[in-house]
């Protein structure tokens, strides 16, 4: 731990004996001391939410050493080994730095040019429309979209995204499962009805059928719609990927249904599974509760250890805390993993009272296995 803060200190006593100048010995030990802020910002925070390119680039303040620092976050990455890099990390560390060279070349977004951003994303949907009807429904639609939803969608999505929505009303749950460029990578999108626990719910479907969640972007229509788009590996055996998705969307149906009862089939599915043991040497527990770093969440950040359900378990509590998760996150710190969630409560605010937080790490706590 630190060693971000131990290895600037050692670097600017040992090029100081050497005679650099001051200035590149500054440059040098911030290399040292951020040298996992872009990777930490991309796995773990939402690098949609505006602020968090804006805070990066306020930290890194030009281009040329973002440059410089994004070369040597992919270097120490690859170095580290294949579980502190892959296409997943490598995609999201891209984006970001784009992200944020925009921010220090056009100077930090505002307001105006988000909105002139879904305006001009709604008049290309309206344009793919074939007849007024149509046209019609699309406008009306618009009107129950979040615009976090409408400034962060791309247009062509959210013509799927509406396709799967009128699909809706005959089958209870829409999914659309996609392949992306990552072949270990696929987008899962579910449409249904909103309804307290729904998230916790896909979680514990996705555990029960050996599917692992990278990220997820929750939103909720002012209809009472769930829009959940989901990036996670594909279930283990190729062969019958198939038939393994629809077998999850028959549990989820089940599970939203009240016919499946997840912690009891998770329970049997891990007993089944007698070749899961504990790691040795398990580093503790921590949750932190953070909010600070955005303006409108609560971010929640578990590190443990993996265990079977894990996800399932903690999303289940913060559903029994009142909490409505919005974005999810799931990342590796070394031996344990990382989940982070950027949470409100039902009447859509942070959740920042010494009580509220207390009782949120106490919920989490309890779930997690004893050391």
């Amino acid at each position: 731990e630190g060693h971000s803060k131990r290895g600037a200190g050692i670097v600017r006593a040992i090029l100081a004996k050497r005679g650099f100048r001051s200035k590149d010995i500054e440059t040098i030990a911030f290399f040292f001391f951020f040298h996992l802020l872009l990777v930490k910002t991309a796995t773990r925070r939402d690098i949609n939410d505006e602020e968090t390119a804006i805070f990066c680039a306020r930290t890194i303040k030009d281009t040329e050493r973002l440059k410089m620092l994004y070369l040597l976050s992919v270097a120490d990455s690859i170095a580290t080994g294949p579980m502190a890099w892959s296409e997943w990390t490598a995609v999201l560390v891209r984006d970001l730095f784009l992200k944020i060279f925009n921010i220090l070349e056009k100077g930090e977004l505002v307001t105006r040019k988000a909105l002139k951003t879904v305006e001009k994303k709604k008049v290309r949907v309206l344009s793919a429309t074939s007849t007024p009807y149509e046209r019609q429904d699309f406008l009306a639609l618009f009107n129950v979209m979040s615009p976090r939803y409408m400034l962060y969608t791309r247009a062509p999505d959210i013509l799927k995204h509406v396709e799967l929505y009128k699909s809706l009303k005959s089958d209870g749950v829409a999914w659309q499962v996609t392949k992306t460029s990552d072949s270990n990578i696929r987008n899962v999108t579910i449409c249904a009805q909103d309804s307290p626990g729904l998230f916790s719910k896909i979680a514990g479907v996705f555990t029960l059928n050996s599917i692992d969640i990278l990220d997820a972007q929750i939103y909720t229509w002012q209809n009472n719609v769930a829009l959940d788009i989901f990036k996670v590996k594909p279930p283990p055996d190729p062969l019958f990927e198939d038939e393994r998705w629809s077998r999850a969307k028959k549990h989820l149906k089940s599970a939203i249904n009240g016919k499946l009862d997840l912690g009891t089939a998770i329970k049997e599915r891990v007993a089944a599974n007698r070749s899961f043991k504990p790691p040795m040497g398990q580093k503790p527990d921590q949750i932190v509760v953070d909010n600070d770093t955005s303006d409108f969440f609560t971010i929640i950040e578990v590190f443990t250890n993996d265990f079977p359900g894990l996800l399932f378990k903690v999303t289940d509590a913060l559903y029994r805390c009142g909490l409505d998760i919005r974005i999810a996150k799931i990342a590796t710190n070394v031996d344990q993993v990382v989940d982070i969630f950027y949470v409100r409560d039902l009447d859509g605010q942070k959740v920042d009272s010494p009580d509220q937080v207390s009782s949120i790490k106490s919920a989490i706590t309890d779930i997690l296995p004893t050391s």
